[in-house]
């Protein structure tokens, strides 16, 4: 009598197989909090049967691999919305610091030193003869002065700030990419061979989203399992295997960084970089608008103060002065002035010190609605509050569409989870079926094993 030995096989591929199962689940149980983590199965399919006489018998399990469960089309949205974010947020948290810098300190800022420095020119108008008001006149025009040099700064300090943000960010990117081209040569490869890719994809996405969120990139995927990423203006940033890298160049008249690709423009329509680069646009407008705002103050005021005369009955001298072009950071008082604060004019050339009518005219000019700065119009206080109310504005709106995008991603998220994310209640059943699986095999080996003694002793 003839022993069988394929229930052996049968029963020793059924214990490999289901012990597979268990390997696997316990990894997805293992990673159920793992950022970007994908949810695998093994994939069981039945052995190759054999001819037994006339027969064909089954030969048992086999593992034909691991099976990754991930959405490469919900994938993407999360990676785009992602970019939209990152612009979202780098916009909104570097426009906050131009805001505060309009809005200067406690005591008010420039608002509250235009407001004080012609109230000054207002007392004086009632008391022209009066030295120690002029002397509070020259205090408070340095104040002035001192406060549009300090906003000034600030704006350019976050200017600086953002620049440095940009060329980190370019760095970032460029090691992402190095990152993502690489992981794109071990798919293809572990791919060419049938190997389980399982952890690198998912590797490659968690970067992907990150690249995403500097730069907004847009993904391809290929035949190989390799994906191409490019920017805004369709140009690549990883193809395949080989990444291409971004440079930050200090360009003039500002010494701020511009970015290129392969030596071209690099233009960005999402991520952190664009939000980066329309804070610094938007903060150089403001920066335009203080320099302009500073500019009309010391036309109009000098205007007038040369057309009158000063204590002594001398012709009046300019009150401020500046470099060329006037700045908000380089006007100043006229140092005669502060020497000499008689010098200061209240009356007109005829009535010298006998009447403050072009200290009036001087303290009108805060809320003159004939001031023309750039594109606005209006007086000294309103030009300069529609500055601090335009910025904040545009903060509001970020921070509203922030909130909406923050929905978007969870919701897409939430859809991608519902695909690749681990379900403990799912493993559980998973691991209690791959269990008895394992313990029916091994009850089966027992059976065969028995079977083959009680041949072997009838033969003896």
């Amino acid at each position: 009598m003839s022993i069988n030995f394929s229930a052996f096989e049968i029963g020793r591929r059924a214990l490999n197989a289901n012990q597979y199962g268990i390997n696997i689940t316990g990894q997805n149980i293992a990673n159920v909090n793992t950022p970007g983590y994908s949810r695998r199965q093994a994939i069981l399919q039945e052995s190759t049967t054999a001819e037994l006489g006339v027969y064909r018998v089954g030969t048992g399990v086999t593992v034909h691999g691991v099976q990754s469960f991930r959405d490469n089309l919900i994938q993407s949205r999360i990676q785009t919305e992602t970019g939209i974010a990152g612009r979202l947020t780098a916009f909104r948290d570097t426009m906050s610091p131009v805001e505060v810098a309009l809005q200067g300190s406690d005591s008010g800022g420039l608002q509250n030193a235009m407001g004080q420095f012609f109230g000054a020119f207002r007392d004086l108008d009632a008391n022209p003869n009066s030295v120690s008001l002029r002397s509070v006149v020259v205090q408070r025009g340095v104040n002035l002065v001192n406060s549009f040099q300090a906003t000034r700064s600030k704006l350019d300090n976050v200017r600086i700030d953002t620049d440095g943000q940009i060329r980190t960010a370019v760095d970032q990117v460029n090691t992402l990419a190095e990152h993502i081209a690489s992981l794109n040569g071990e798919i293809r490869n572990a791919d060419s061979v049938g190997a389980d890719t399982g952890a690198l994809k998912d590797q490659r996405s968690e970067l992907i989203e990150q690249i995403s969120d500097l730069a907004g990139v847009h993904q391809t995927i290929n035949a190989d399992g390799t994906v191409n990423l490019t920017i805004g203006d369709g140009r690549s940033l990883v193809s395949g295997n080989a990444s291409f890298k971004l440079t930050a160049s200090t360009t003039p008249p500002y010494g701020f960084a511009t970015i290129t690709l392969d030596g071209q423009p690099a233009n960005f329509e999402e991520g952190k970089i664009r939000g980066f680069q329309d804070a610094m646009t938007e903060t150089t407008n403001q920066i335009t608008s203080l320099d302009g705002l500073a500019d009309a103050m010391m036309q109009r005021v000098n205007g007038l103060h040369i057309s009158g005369t000063d204590l002594d009955g001398a012709s009046g001298d300019k009150f401020f002065t500046s470099g060329s072009p006037t700045t908000a950071g380089n006007i100043a008082v006229n140092p005669l002035l502060v020497a000499n604060p008689r010098m200061v004019v209240a009356s007109p050339v005829t009535q010298p010190g006998q009447s403050g009518t072009v200290a009036g005219q001087i303290a009108n000019l805060l809320t003159d609605q004939s001031t023309q700065v750039g594109s606005k119009t209006g007086s000294f206080s309103s030009i300069y509050g529609s500055m601090l109310t335009d910025a904040g504005e545009k903060i509001n709106s970020a921070e509203s569409d922030l909130q909406t995008q923050a929905a978007i991603i969870a919701q897409t998220t939430a859809q991608r989870d519902a695909v690749s994310g681990v379900s403990l209640d799912e493993e559980a059943i998973n691991l209690m079926q791959y269990q008895k699986a394992f313990e029916a095999a091994a009850r089966f080996i027992k059976v065969a094993d028995e079977m083959t003694q009680t041949i072997l002793s009838l033969g003896q």
